[in-house]
Parts: C-alpha cells; structure tokens; sequence
C-alpha cells in the first residue's frame, strides 16, 4: 500500500514551531523528511532582538579575529546584511553605542560609502562618517 506523508506542527518545550512529517500509518518519515530549518526552530523574533542575537554571536566568534574580510564572511554577520535596509538604523544605533567592524554590511546593504578616502582604516572616523550619513537620512535621530 502506498502512504502518503503528512506534515504536523508541533510546538517544543520553549514554543518553537516544529515541523515533523509523517507517513499515512503514523510512522516518522526518515530520508524523504524535508531538510531542517533553524529558523522554524526559533520562536518568532522581532527585527531588533534578531539584529542583537546575531550580533551577539558575530562579536562572540570575530573576539580573535583581525581580518575584517573573515569578520564580514562570518554566518551572523551575512544573516545581518540579509536583513536588508530595515537593519541599518539598528547597525547605526549599534555603531555609536560601540564602534565596530559595521562597515562592510552598511555598504553592502545601502550600496554607498561616505566614507571620505583619508578616513579609511580609522574606525572612529569610519563611524563618524555613517553615523552622519544615517542622521542626515533620518535613520537615527540628530
């Protein structure tokens, strides 16, 4: 007899949503299961306690790190820059709290740098410049 899988949400011990497939018998359905999903895992989150929780996690594993291209190549540092133009009030407000390696996600998500030349390299005016840029936009209050 043929079964056919059926999909189920079933919520976790801390509210996550989990998705589990099942044969029409009842019997978990093994290598046709869908492939897994972290963020179906995950409560959902707001944009600000995402952008947080991954910088979080980018700053935990860039703590050793001086190469800003492995810090920009890091797994939180892309899912921040695929947040998108939302994100960036979140990463200036974040870059005037603590100056930081923010750079390379403000100018991939916004294609543009005001950054002048003889600022490059100096992150303190590297910030200056963004957070200027942001307040000039209206981003982040002046």
């Amino acid at each position: 007899m043929k079964s056919r899988a059926a999909t189920r949400k079933v919520a976790d011990h801390q509210g996550a949503i989990l998705l589990t497939s099942e044969c029409q018998e009842g019997t978990p359905m093994s290598s046709s299961s869908p492939p897994h999903n972290p963020a179906m895992l995950r409560p959902k989150e707001d944009s600000r306690e995402r952008f947080q929780r991954l910088a979080r996690e980018w700053k935990e594993q860039s703590r050793y790190l001086s190469n800003t291209a492995q810090m920009a190549l890091l797994t939180p540092y892309q899912r921040i820059i695929g947040m998108g133009l939302p994100v960036v009030p979140l990463i200036l407000e974040e870059l005037q709290r603590e100056p930081d390696q923010w750079f390379w996600a403000l100018e991939s998500i916004t294609d543009e740098n005001p950054v002048p030349p003889e600022a490059a390299g100096v992150v303190r005016l590297m910030t200056q410049a963004w957070v200027e840029w942001g307040k000039e936009r209206g981003l982040i209050p002046g």
